[in-house]
């Protein structure tokens, strides 16, 4: 068990100076302020003061016992035991104060009445706890605020890494895909090599620093979108059909950064597999007041692997979990899988002051 020492001086000096100041201020409450309306001011400021030590000393008994019950959650049967028999000792002391200190020098009307008198020991008593009641109230308010906040550090902490690991996922994924891409054209010695290069350094660059951050311009994940995409096109060269829509103004709108680009990425991963035709993307982006609407529809290939929540593969599994983790109850993700695969996203988005540009993506980026 803690000792009282301990209890007191937890916090430090700067804890000490609050519960002295908090002492002060009562005095000055119970006494000066309060000796105002009294006929001999001087006298309730003096029997105000040697009252105060056992009010003191009633007060941080009471908390020390109170403090170990909730912190230690242990003897508490014997702490309470403790805390009940207190209760009415600190009133006989009080009492005995009032008896043998300050009626005889200033009330001697009051030793007419035996020291144990009861309604005077309960009036006493009264006096002490509404003081430790109050110093309770105020410590454990302090305690319950404080311990919130760091609840809500730790949760935001938590919330933070596993942001962390699924963005990390992402990363090696699709890098993954993209060096397979470019493996070949090297092979082939095509010429398209260095553009390959440039627009996977872009990307790269977007994955490793921009998505640290917890919000971006959509317009900025469109714009690596649209290089993904031509990375695509070099590899499917005449094969793919590919357009990115964007129906309304998006210019105030910040989302989480690579919410999107795993969708596409994964229309080209698994709706393509084993596909020898013309194969084909639409990507349509709407927002109106209060949603920001995001749908990716691809034509199917071969059936592709299907995940524990029916979705194909890493990429939108992980995207539904870093939806639940940022936006929690201001989205919907929907998946279809008819003669074509489908995916809708809606989610309440974050805005901030739109900023007049032309918006370049309301264009078929077919070539």
């Amino acid at each position: 068990m803690k000792t009282l020492r301990d209890f007191l001086t937890k916090g430090g000096t700067t804890q000490v100076y609050r519960h002295l100041l908090f002492w002060l201020i009562f005095y000055i409450y119970d006494g000066p302020i309060a000796a105002a309306i009294e006929v001999n001011p001087i006298t309730r400021m003096q029997t105000s003061l040697i009252a105060l030590p056992v009010k003191l000393i009633a007060t941080y008994f009471t908390l020390f016992i109170l403090t170990h019950i909730a912190d230690e959650k242990k003897d508490v049967g014997k702490s309470l035991v403790y805390l009940f028999i207190s209760i009415p000792l600190f009133g006989i002391l009080q009492r005995t104060v009032s008896y043998e200190l300050i009626y005889p020098s200033y009330y001697p009307e009051g030793l007419t009445r035996p020291l144990l008198y009861p309604p005077k020991v309960i009036i006493e008593t009264f006096g002490v706890y509404s003081v430790a009641a109050i110093v309770a109230a105020i410590y454990f308010t302090k305690t319950w605020y404080f311990g919130q906040q760091e609840k809500q550090q730790l949760s935001n902490e938590k919330l933070q890494s596993e942001l962390k690991f699924l963005k990390g996922q992402i990363h090696p994924h699709f890098l993954f895909n993209t060096l397979n891409n470019l493996y070949t054209l090297t092979l082939a010695k095509s010429n398209k090599a260095p553009e390959v290069v440039d627009k996977l350094s872009q990307l790269m660059s977007y994955m490793l620093y921009d998505s640290n951050k917890t919000r971006v311009p959509l317009k900025m994940e469109l714009d690596h979108i649209t290089n993904y995409i031509s990375l695509e096109k070099i590899r499917y060269c005449e094969r793919l059909d590919v357009s990115l829509d964007v129906l309304s103004d998006i210019d105030d709108i910040e989302i989480e950064p690579l919410l999107i680009l795993p969708l596409v990425e994964n229309s080209f991963k698994h709706g393509f597999k084993n596909e020898t035709g013309k194969v084909w993307v639409h990507i349509s982006v709407l927002t109106n007041e209060e949603q920001l609407i995001i749908k990716v529809e691809n034509s199917m290939g071969d059936e592709a692997p299907v995940n524990g929540n029916g979705y194909h593969g890493v990429g939108l599994s992980n995207v539904e979990k870093r939806l639940e983790l940022i936006y929690k109850d201001r989205y919907s993700f929907q998946v279809f899988k008819e003669d074509t695969f489908i995916v809708i996203l809606r989610l309440t988005p974050d805005r901030r002051q739109p900023v007049k540009q032309e918006n370049k993506y309301h264009e078929m980026l077919n070539s």
